[in-house]
């Protein structure tokens, strides 16, 4: 299978990496805005070097993986699309859920699969938690409490600032645990949110949300959104009315040296968390998805999935906006 990358950021270079490891794929084109970086890619991975998107896309690639900021996604997914190429795309899908709308209904218009990146359900811990659940051992769950966490990711020109390109902490970052959540427990009734945007001790921005998600089984959850940390964290409390189960990403790494160098401080790049397995979910996740497109099976998360996890995103801003909670079963909300 023929697959060509676009973006060189810092998924970009994860896709690229999990790429590699696949011996039945072949990358065979990388696009980015850097032509130097792009070269050297290239010329690690044996690849094609592209500038330009339209020449990208009249090659004989399988599948498109977009690795680009959110408010791109919609014009690269639509392009690759009318191509007839098969998309991998990261989440979160859109920034709204027009944008979603349109994606779906551009991919299936012109019959090409669309495949979004939702790493959770393929993190060893996080899918034992499901698969736990699923199987009531501890029976009916009552309260979840979630926690996801990082430095503030600085980006290319700064789009993570500006929430009308990235929709901020709650859709950038709380889209692992929306999609996670619904998938666990089912479909949500009501959210309510509330956020805080400052500026920390040392001028850089922070930014932190709690998020509380009413399901219609009657589970609650929980949940605390940070970028404001100096590491990448992140942790779940599952109670049920039979047992509790508990992850924590720190008892996997009990003892840590950290020691800052200047490029490093000023990289501004995505914090993410470390994996304790062979393959990482990323690459579980896509080795997933190749697997789909070769005996045209159906993925674990579906692009309806990924807009669902959107919508929920959607919702949790409007509670912030508005301080009252929104149901999702009317689309209004509710006072």
């Amino acid at each position: 299978m023929k697959i060509g990358v676009v973006g060189t950021g810092t998924m970009g270079k994860l896709h690229l990496n999990a790429w590699s490891n696949m011996k039945a794929v072949t990358i065979s084109g990388i696009l980015g805005r850097d032509k130097r970086l792009v070269d050297q890619l290239a010329e690690k991975y044996k690849s094609n070097t592209y500038m330009e998107y339209e020449e990208l896309l009249k090659t004989d690639i399988d599948v498109i993986d977009i690795c680009l900021p959110t408010y791109l996604h919609k014009e690269f997914v639509s392009k690759a699309a009318q191509h007839g190429k098969h998309i991998i795309c990261e989440k979160p899908l859109a920034l709204n859920l027009d944008e979603c709308r349109e994606i779906l209904e551009i991919c299936h218009t012109w019959g090409v699969q669309l495949f979004v990146g939702h790493t959770l359900r393929f993190s060893p811990e996080y899918k034992h938690a499901h698969d736990q659940v699923k199987r009531g051992v501890i029976g009916e769950p009552g309260v979840v409490r979630l926690s996801r966490g990082g430095p503030y990711p600085l980006g290319r020109d700064s789009w993570y600032q500006d929430e009308g390109k990235s929709g901020g902490v709650i859709l950038d970052l709380g889209i692992h645990e929306f999609d996670w959540v619904r998938w666990t427990f089912g479909e949500v009734e009501r959210v309510m949110a509330k956020q805080v945007k400052r500026k920390g001790e040392n001028g850089n921005s922070i930014e932190y949300a709690l998020v509380t998600l009413r399901m219609l089984s009657g589970t609650i959850a929980h949940m605390e959104l940070s970028w404001a940390k100096e590491t990448f964290e992140s942790s779940f409390e599952i109670a049920g009315n039979k047992g509790m189960l508990t992850h924590s990403d720190r008892e996997s790494y009990p003892i840590t040296l950290k020691i800052k160098n200047e490029e490093e401080q000023n990289n501004g790049g995505v914090a993410l968390p470390k994996s304790i397995g062979t393959k990482s979910p990323l690459q579980l996740q896509l080795e997933h998805f190749t697997k789909c497109l070769e005996n045209a099976e159906k993925p674990i998360i579906s692009a309806e999935d990924a807009m669902k996890a959107v919508e929920i995103a959607v919702a949790a801003i409007e509670s912030v906006k508005s301080g009252q909670p929104v149901s999702l079963l009317t689309k209004k909300e509710v006072f």
